[in-house]
């Protein structure tokens, strides 16, 4: 793995923070708000991917899974077009939210088609770019599940498997930056208790709580399946 998964565990958490904005720009009369923290999303959201494939690209398992994610997204209305948002946005400077309807349940802001993106989605700007940061999550999720030893140290950093790939608790301990037979302190630890000590000192899934909030769902832990 090239660079750390937290790249888009990071995107994530701009993205959401972009998005929460938008959702109380938007229920008030701020027309530019909405655009400048509208434009802002679509850029942190179109980057989690770029992240995901900065991380990952170049593992086979990876490569062979995306290319079939990236094609269904490519059939996406909504997806190909906060794609082509971004480009007109970022390349050419447009911004597409152009209208807005207040009445006494609130303000609402819509896209408005451009010479360059003349298909827009019927969908207030909140509501798409809400559905559209639930989908995009939902893949990160995917990621964590299909790829859990790839890129979360907590499921990196367990007996079963360092055990397929040849290794010990001690090379576990080497890897983490400790000397080796650190965790038993010379005392006759169980091996259960070692690995639960090497993994306080590796990174994990640091948007857990963006998976809970948005989709309902929680990322598995080793400690937890046991």
């Amino acid at each position: 793995m090239g660079r750390s998964f937290g790249l888009v565990d990071y995107k994530i958490q701009e993205a959401e923070y972009f998005l929460d904005q938008l959702l109380c720009a938007g229920k008030r009369l701020n027309f530019m708000e909405v655009q400048f923290v509208g434009s802002a999303f679509v850029t942190a959201l179109r980057s989690v991917t770029f992240a995901m494939q900065a991380s990952l690209k170049g593992t086979t398992q990876f490569d062979d899974w995306y290319s079939l994610k990236q094609a269904k997204l490519r059939n996406d209305p909504l997806a190909k077009f906060f794609h082509d948002f971004r480009t007109v946005t970022n390349h050419i400077g447009a911004n597409l939210v152009g209208g807005g309807l207040n009445d006494r349940n609130g303000t609402k802001y819509f896209f408005l088609p451009c010479h360059d993106l003349p298909n827009v989605p019927d969908l207030d700007v909140a509501t798409a770019c809400q559905m559209q940061f639930i989908s995009v999550l939902e893949l990160v999720f995917e990621c964590y599940i299909q790829f859990a030893t790839l890129i979360n140290g907590q499921h990196y950093f367990t007996e079963e498997h360092f055990h397929v790939q040849g290794k010990t608790a001690e090379d576990a301990e080497e890897e983490l930056g400790y000397p080796r037979g650190w965790t038993k302190l010379g005392l006759p630890v169980d091996a259960e208790w070692r690995w639960k000590v090497l993994r306080k000192s590796a990174d994990g899934c640091l948007i857990a709580h963006q998976f809970e909030r948005w989709l309902n769902k929680s990322p598995p832990h080793p400690d937890d399946m046991q």
